[in-house]
């Protein structure tokens, strides 16, 4: 009688590098802050989001993968919190979870979240361009630069909206980055944002995503809400490309 072995393929994320793009949504317009957190607080979004990234970064580090991510308030306590469970499973006690930032948004608030995450994620922090809001997308550039250049795998949830300066959304910036490095690429527009906007506003955005999905599968998980199929979808991917993505990321 066949061992299970052959019909399964076990689960090992290790070398793989996930860099995680998106945040809860804010609502459209310029509410004031009191109104953003009630906006958020129970929303679909919020539930959705948060339950994704947190099945899907316990999948990752249970596993043996990491999850690179640029510090978005609204993801970044549930990664920390989801570093602080799984790293001792990362290889030699090292953090699963590598956080990134820019020294153009550096203030004694910001430098004292750095240096208490360095307790349960790697941080770096990359260089400003110069002083001044002209130097904030181009200090971006060089952050996001950073991240792709790191990275195994790409995944987009949520997102902020831009309405004044279209141009400023990070998540289809950083997707476009992904796919001009050709890793695998996996677009969540089910859960809101300009996730979903990007997805239905560009019609052939599946093209040369580079993760082994059909065109069909592709759009199904842009569309699909269900944050425990979803995750467990990625995963799957992950670990079926994981010799060649490890590889990649070296």
């Amino acid at each position: 009688m066949e061992s299970s072995h052959e019909f399964f393929n076990p689960i090992n994320l290790r070398g793989v590098k996930v860099w995680l793009s998106g945040a809860i949504p804010e609502p459209k317009g310029k509410p004031d802050q009191e109104d953003t957190l009630e906006v958020w607080k129970g929303s679909e979004a919020e539930t959705g989001i948060l339950a994704f990234v947190q099945i899907f970064t316990a999948l990752v580090f249970k596993y043996g993968g990491e999850v690179i991510h640029g510090c978005h308030p609204s993801l970044t306590p549930i990664l920390l919190e989801q570093s602080r469970r799984f790293s001792k499973e990362a290889s030699e006690g090292q953090s699963p979870l590598h956080l990134f930032a820019s020294d153009f948004f550096s203030n004694d608030q910001s430098r004292k979240d750095w240096q208490r995450w360095r307790r349960l994620a790697s941080v770096e922090i990359t260089e400003k361009t110069g002083l001044g809001d002209e130097h904030r997308d181009t200090s971006l550039e060089v952050l996001r630069t950073t991240m792709a250049s790191k990275c195994s795998a790409f995944v987009a949830i949520g997102g902020k909206w831009w309405d004044d300066v279209p141009g400023r959304a990070g998540v289809p910036i950083e997707f476009e980055m992904a796919k001009q490095k050709q890793v695998p690429c996996f677009v969540l527009g089910g859960f809101g944002g300009i996730s979903s906007m990007y997805a239905k506003e560009n019609p052939s955005w599946f093209a040369n995503l580079h993760n082994k999905l059909s065109n069909e599968d592709n759009q199904f998980l842009a569309s699909n809400s269900s944050f425990n199929l979803v995750a467990g979808i990625i995963v799957s991917q992950l670990n079926q490309a994981k010799d060649q993505l490890s590889a990649e990321a070296q």
